[in-house]
This record gives structure tokens, sequence and C-alpha cells, in this order.
């Protein structure tokens, strides 16, 4: 089995070569402009993990947030039913290759995966609510790692196999995540004004994921971004929906939100509408 950290800790070097080769072929304003852009990625970056809102209520109340893994381990606890089985539900038409990916590493079942992160509400395609921790938490963990993208899409061959030489040509440290980042956005960055550099980070459907072991509590969440609309449409529908029918699903998801605006209200959450 692979080491996934061993392997991006090993790939430190020749990021650096790969980066200065790039700023020899450009001229030298957009060489500047380049470094400009890797430190402001360096200095700004967080990872972020978009998730449903009943995922902020468990976070609130105590609990870790749970891994694909830890969720299947739980319910199928719970429920008595396998924990395969659960597996195969909750990644639906990933589950192969999720599975073949995780299960080629060290540790693998354990991995928790996010996103590079400045600005915005993150990754919605994958939940409304955009967790971003804090640069503390990030800087603590020892084993973490980046990739230009996602990971069942960079690391496996058209043919839908794993594949291991991707993953040893890509996979990067945390130490060089913004050369990373630089590298794959060089022909953009000239392009794209400074005030709008965080689109070159993350946009739905184009990212850097981050691989990390750790448990993630409440003190690790700087703050929960969501979109403008979605918090609209939650806020009439736990707050303005009195004396109106609501189904049973309504009512819990309602419920939820309540339990996200106690966290605010009592100081215990920060909350970023967007």
């Amino acid at each position: 089995m692979l080491d996934l950290f061993g392997v991006a800790h090993s790939n430190g070097a020749a990021m650096d070569e790969r980066f200065g080769a790039v700023l020899a072929k450009m001229l030298p304003e957009h060489a500047h402009l380049l470094r400009d852009f890797a430190s402001w990625v360096e200095s700004n970056d967080r990872i972020s993990i978009n998730v449903k809102l009943y995922v902020v209520g468990e976070i609130l109340n105590g609990r870790p947030l749970q891994n694909t893994y830890e969720f299947a381990k739980e319910h199928a606890r719970l429920s008595g039913r396998s924990v395969e089985e659960i597996l195969r539900e909750r990644l639906q038409a990933h589950y192969q290759t999720r599975i073949a990916f995780d299960r080629a590493f060290t540790d693998g079942e354990k991995f928790c995966y996010g996103a590079m992160y400045v600005r915005g509400s993150g990754l919605t395609d994958y939940g409304p609510y955009c967790v971003v921790l804090t640069r503390a938490f990030q800087e603590s963990l020892a084993q973490l790692a980046y990739l230009p993208g996602d990971s069942l899409e960079v690391c496996f061959a058209a043919d839908a196999t794993f594949d291991e030489d991707a993953v040893r040509r890509f996979v990067t440290p945390h130490t060089h995540r913004h050369l990373m980042v630089a590298i794959s956005r060089t022909a953009e960055v000239p392009t794209v004004e400074r005030g709008q550099w965080q689109t070159l980070v993350a946009l739905q459907g184009r990212y850097f994921e981050v691989i990390f072991i750790g448990e993630v509590l409440l003190k690790a969440v700087e703050r929960v971004c969501v979109l403008k609309p979605e918090y609209d449409r939650m806020w009439n529908l736990a707050f303005a929906s009195f004396g109106k029918k609501l189904g049973a699903g309504e009512r819990a998801v309602g419920n939820d939100f309540v339990t996200l605006q106690r966290g605010v209200k009592d100081g215990r959450l920060r909350l970023e509408i967007v």
C-alpha cells in the first residue's frame, strides 16, 4: 500500500524545480505576477468542506465531522446493515473509484476530503454550507496532501483504473501547495484581476483537492459560509412558516436551521452569508 503523505513529502523538491522551469519561460513581468499569486495563495488559503445543514448541526452539538467510512460504520452499527451496503448507497456511482483510491493507501479509510479555499461559498455541488477550517488547524495537521483536481479524475486512467503513477506525479505537500496552484493556473493569472484571484483557486468543477487525517471539531471551524438565496430559503422555512403546514422533512430541516441560528447567536459559530 502507498503512503500518500510520504509520497507528497518526497515531491517537494520536484515542485520547486517545476515552478522554476515555468518562471524561466515567462516574460519578467508575468513571472513577477505569478510569484505574487503563489505568495497570495500561501498566505490566504484555507481548507473548506461543503456539507449539508444537518452536519453543521452535529458539529455544533459536539460531534466530529465524519468521513464516509465513519458514517457507514456508525449507521451499520445502528441499523444492523453491512458497512459495504451503506457505502454503496452513499457513494453511488463513485463507489468503485472511491474505494479503489482509498484502499490503495495506508490509512486510506481515515482520509478526510476538502478543497483549497479563499473566499465565497465553496463547492456548493457537494453541499450548500461551506465549513472553513482555521489556519491553526491546517498547520497542525501532520498528514496533509494536495492534488490539482478531483482525485477520482486526476488519479484514474480513461478506463477507470487506479493510476499510481499519476498519484506519484501530482500529489503535493502542504509546503508546496501554492506552487501547485500557480503552475496549474500559469496561463490564467495574467488575465484575471487580483480582486478575482479566488476564482483561480476554487470554482464549481474546478478546484484543488485537500486530503488529510484529523478530527474536525467545532474549535477547528473558522466560519461557515452560505449563499444568500439558500440562507433566505431556510430562514423562511424555519421562521416565516408558523401556522403553515409543513411536511415532516421540511420541519426537520427547519429545526436544523434553528440549531444553526442558536450557534450563531450564542457566539459559538461565525456565519457568513455571501
